[in-house]
């Protein structure tokens, strides 16, 4: 509702979770314009129908789990638009999910020459070598769909934690090194927010 008021924003609302049922959007969402979608199948060609036909400058979707709705997202992305969107699982878990890592810029496994893999198995070990290496490494594929990520955990309803820069997070992870991300929490019966820096 605060965005629509300053900007063109859409609501893909695949399950009518985010406005409502009925044929007048609740009030919840202002001013934004809501894209019913009429089945699961329909949410990728919604999402960019809606780019091609209402230019916002803002899209909500409800959920992202399939696919195709990865690449309508990355091509809604493409276009300009800024997405706000949800999917399950944590950072980690949505790396290891092959349908779904698209969103933080997918995953590759790349070959390496023996003195690009020594160098390598050195830099991991801190100058340390052992004799054994590998000649493939794993590396982020391409531009992450999502800059920051915000994650919620199911129970912790006063607790969030938000990765910053999701592409040095996805190369972190992938280095097999940890990354840094902002604690946030909030007491209910205060009006403040702690933050705090935490690596994961």
């Amino acid at each position: 509702r605060v965005l629509a008021s300053r900007h063109n924003v859409c609501v893909v609302d695949t399950s009518n979770e985010i406005a409502g049922d009925g044929d007048i959007p609740h009030p919840c969402i202002g001013d934004a314009r809501r894209m019913m979608v009429p089945s699961l199948d329909a949410q990728s060609s919604v999402m960019v129908e809606c780019v091609q036909n209402h230019t916002p400058h803002i899209m909500v979707i409800d959920e992202i789990g399939r696919p195709r709705e990865v690449e309508a997202a990355r091509t809604v992305k493409q276009r300009g638009v800024r997405i706000i969107a949800s999917a399950h699982g944590d950072l980690r878990k949505l790396l290891k999910n092959k349908e779904l890592r698209g969103l933080v810029g997918g995953v590759e496994s790349v070959t390496l020459g023996d003195a690009a893999a020594k160098e390598e198995a050195m830099r991991k070990s801190n100058g340390k070598a052992n004799g054994s290496f590998s000649k493939t490494k794993a590396q982020r594929m391409g531009e992450p769909t999502f800059d920051v990520i915000v994650e919620v955990r199911r129970g912790e309803k006063h607790e969030w934690r938000i990765t910053r820069d999701a592409k040095v997070a996805v190369d972190a992870i992938l280095d097999g090194q940890k990354y840094k991300a902002e604690l946030r929490s909030r007491d209910s019966r205060l009006p403040i927010v702690m933050y705090d820096l935490v690596e994961l």
